[in-house]
């Protein structure tokens, strides 16, 4: 990682971008001036889609409530009333430029479904195709707790993956990601250049202070994970700073930049990895894991030592070594009760208690994606 110093950066040629704006940036930044500048990146040759919070804030604001309830429900409800005037804003700030903008509600839940997510690329394609600025926010009033992005910095990024976008853009309430926490150190630099997200980023934002407090940069730090291994570049910016984004596309060192992985993955394997819902375990021997993280082999049942979760053939599932650490995320080969019955088995013995001539692997290898580093706990994706 590089840290402070004049200079400017090329992003490359951007041409499809996604913009992310929290309740806190869209409560501090003059909302027509980002329009404004959003029209301006789209008259210039750039595609642009915009993630966006507010619905509880807005549903707050509508209903008088000067505290956010803690109730799951409660706040569902207002997310439902509070998107409505959140669209609104964004189609009457735009309806002064002539252009439309398209309401897309997403779940966690949807894009963990490979049809699902296909079906969102392809009506994403058709909106920008159509000269429609989509506005996308988590579906708050239908999502359950354990199934949801949580935070629309990984909801920014997974759309990212989803439009093939050449940038993804944070714009948040702090401007870079700091080598130590700004708050309580005065010499804190500001990281600009991230080549890799590795333990010592993760150790970091680990630093940076809570979630509240520094805008969430763990959140953001994930959301990077996310878009980089897609071959994706992540940029944190300043959204309080007059047009950020179009200063950073014209090469100005602006904010952290996390820089895409030069070994990305195919599409469907990223999905795996970092989108597909994960139903359970799948815990393997030392040699088995070594196997997966050195030889790129698919796991077979004679190198599986334990199960837990219950889950179908399809389903994702983590691999792990027996230290309790991940090796893998994969889709699975068996229900968990028929792998139960062949934990540690040969592929002979295999063949002659489930009756068949052939056996598959438990996950084959082009249904995996290796474990990238993060922190002790990794957080799911998303």
């Amino acid at each position: 990682m590089s840290e402070t110093g004049a200079g400017r950066r090329d992003l490359g040629d951007v041409k499809r971008l996604v913009i992310k704006l929290g309740s806190s940036t869209l409560a501090a930044i003059d909302f027509d001036a980002f329009v404004d500048e959003v029209v301006a990146l789209r008259a210039a040759g750039v595609e642009v889609a915009l993630v966006t919070s507010g619905a509880v804030a807005f549903g707050m604001a509508k209903l008088g409530l000067a505290q956010r309830p803690a109730e799951l429900t409660r706040t569902q409800a207002l997310a439902a009333v509070g998107q409505v005037d959140l669209m609104a804003r964004y189609q009457g700030s735009f309806a002064r430029h002539g252009v439309y903008v398209g309401q897309i509600l997403i779940t966690h839940q949807a894009l963990a479904q490979r049809h699902s997510f296909l079906n969102a690329r392809h009506t994403m394609s058709e909106l920008l195709s159509a000269g429609v600025v989509p506005v996308v926010n988590e579906n708050d009033t239908v999502a359950a707790e354990e199934l949801r992005f949580g935070d629309n910095d990984r909801l920014a990024a997974a759309i990212a993956t989803v439009i093939d976008a050449d940038l993804a853009v944070l714009l948040s309430d702090i401007d870079a990601l700091y080598d130590a926490d700004p708050r309580v150190s005065p010499g804190a630099r500001p990281i600009h250049e991230v080549e890799r997200v590795d333990g010592r980023i993760w150790a970091v934002a680990g630093r940076a202070g809570s979630e509240v407090g520094t805008g969430g940069m763990f959140s953001k730090i994930r959301a990077a994970e996310i878009a980089v291994e897609a071959g994706i570049p992540l940029l944190i910016a300043a959204g309080e700073v007059p047009g950020v984004v179009t200063a950073a596309l014209a090469g100005e060192l602006v904010g952290t930049r996390f820089a895409p992985n030069p070994a990305r993955v195919d599409r469907r394997r990223h999905w795996i990895g970092f989108l597909s819902k994960l139903c359970g375990t799948v815990i393997v021997d030392a040699g088995a894991a070594a196997a997966l993280r050195d030889r790129g082999s698919s796991l077979l049942p004679i190198g599986v030592t334990g199960v837990r979760g219950q889950f179908e053939r399809g389903d994702g599932v983590t691999i792990e070594d027996p230290t309790g650490a991940p090796v893998a995320r994969g889709l699975v080969g068996y229900d968990a009760d028929t792998l139960c019955k062949i934990v540690g088995l040969r592929s002979d013995e295999v063949a002659s208690i489930l009756q068949r001539s052939g056996v598959d692997p438990v996950v084959h290898r082009n249904d995996m994606l290796l474990a990238v580093d993060g922190p002790t706990e990794h957080p799911e994706a998303p």
